[in-house]
């Protein structure tokens, strides 16, 4: 669909053309039928013209409308979020893993408490630690293997928050940037407890299908997300 910019523009090429073609008329001695019709064209393209602004001006009116709409909504979903969903995860427990330094982990917490959540361990993964070394740390949790853990987190290169066991019911994992790639550490993790892979909705989107130990939620930071999240945890425990 051609914007006004192009329509523009179009006509100024149009415009351009009418006027050779006027003085070629003239020049031939052709007849006031001619000029007659490209008024007609003229008139036709100034009403299409017009008419292409005000569609502009209506849709942009139409936008935010829809955006203030979409703002209430969120809103509405914020405060009901209590009611809706206070207690669906009751005595399930709960292990948080986020790559990066972004704490977006108090948010996410917050709502799990909120829906009855009990949090187990908050494990801090440093920005530095490469695909490789994630997939360490990633078997390293799997397996229970807490010689390997130690080792990561005196380097510096995780970081608990809580106590680790594996008496936990399913794993949050909070991807905060795209510096590496997740899915073959939640490759692991999903063998060991079901797995909530999220982000905010910036972040280019991985290609992940949700499944029965999986679950995807690429826009965490809306409440639609945050919806998302529990419910699907709700559904599949």
């Amino acid at each position: 669909m051609y914007n006004i910019k192009h329509m523009t523009i179009l006509l100024i090429a149009v415009f351009f053309a009418l006027g050779i073609g006027i003085a070629i008329g003239f020049t031939a001695n052709s007849d006031k039928l001619l000029v007659k019709q490209q008024k007609i064209i003229i008139d036709q393209l100034e009403e299409n013209y017009n008419r292409l602004k005000e569609s502009s001006r209506m849709k942009e009116r139409q936008l935010a409308l829809f955006i203030e709409r979409q703002k209430r909504e969120y809103e509405f979903l914020d405060q009901s979020f209590d009611i809706l969903l206070a207690g669906r995860l009751q005595g399930k427990k709960a292990l948080i893993i986020e790559l990066g330094s972004s704490d977006k982990s108090d948010e996410i917490v917050d709502y799990l408490e909120k829906a009855g959540a009990q949090i187990q361990l908050i494990t801090k993964v440093n920005e530095e630690l490469d695909s490789s070394d994630l997939d360490v740390f990633a078997e390293a949790f799997a397996t229970g293997n807490i010689e390997k853990l130690q080792y990561l987190k005196e380097a510096g290169l995780i970081k608990f928050i809580g106590t680790y066991d594996n008496l936990f019911d399913f794993i949050v994992l909070i991807r905060n940037d795209d510096k590496n790639n997740p899915l073959s550490a939640v490759g692991k993790l999903v063998k060991l407890k079901p797995v909530a892979l999220v982000q905010t909705s910036n972040l280019p989107k991985l290609d992940l299908k949700d499944s029965d130990r999986l679950f995807y939620i690429d826009n965490i930071d809306t409440a639609i997300g945050k919806y998302k999240m529990i419910i699907s945890l709700m559904n599949n425990l």
